[in-house]
Order: structure tokens, then C-alpha cells, then sequence
């Protein structure tokens, strides 16, 4: 995955819908979706946000499924997007996570 990171002002939006508006979060095991039919008009409209943010932060970016928690409390972001962006081999649109301070911050290094 290939991120741009977000401004300090985009992270509190991201945060601040988060927090207000849990019907965007999901617990999801495996392949279980939200189901946005679902989504008052205000959750569609943030949802829409996120999706703004998201277009501009992540390569190859396809859609924003949902906010999750891990195991270790941690804001993730679920999101579906091209594991193949930038290259010219066939485009392969897959899940991935990323966590909301990786989105501010860059990714966490493994040592």
C-alpha cells in the first residue's frame, strides 16, 4: 500500500467521525460488510468525507468499507484498493487495513 499522509486537520476530521458516528465501524470477521442502505443521511454524508480523504491519501484507493479496532484498541481503516497500482500488470482491487496514525504518522516499522 502507498500512502500520502494526511494533514494534522484531516486526522481529527477522520478521528471525530470515528467517534461520533459508530454505525461506520465494524467488527467485521472475514468478508462481512456494513450495510450502508442502512446510513442515515448525516452517515452518508460522512462516510463521503472519509471516502474524500481516503481518494487523495491512498494509491490505487477503490472504497472505504469501514473503521475498525484491533486487538491492541487501535483506530484501523478498512479499505479496498488496487494491489497493483502503478504497475501495468492486471489490476487486482483487494482488502487492506491501515491504521489511522499510519495515516498521519507513516507506517509503523516491525522489528
Amino acid at each position: 500500500m502507498t500512502i500520502e499522509l494526511i494533514t494534522i486537520e484531516e486526522h481529527k476530521k477522520l478521528l471525530g467521525i470515528f467517534t461520533e458516528y459508530p454505525n461506520l465501524t465494524l467488527q467485521n470477521k472475514g468478508y462481512e460488510y456494513i450495510d450502508k442502505s442502512k446510513f442515515s443521511d448525516t452517515e452518508k454524508i460522512k462516510h463521503e468525507e472519509v471516502v474524500t480523504i481516503l481518494k487523495k491519501t491512498i494509491r490505487g484507493f477503490s472504497s472505504f468499507s469501514n473503521f475498525y479496532i484491533d486487538s491492541k484498541q487501535r483506530i484501523q481503516i478498512r479499505v479496498q484498493y488496487d494491489y497493483s497500482w502503478g504497475e501495468t500488470t492486471i489490476n487486482f482491487i483487494g482488502v487492506g487495513y491501515v491504521l489511522l496514525d499510519e495515516l498521519l504518522n507513516g507506517f509503523e516499522t516491525k522489528i
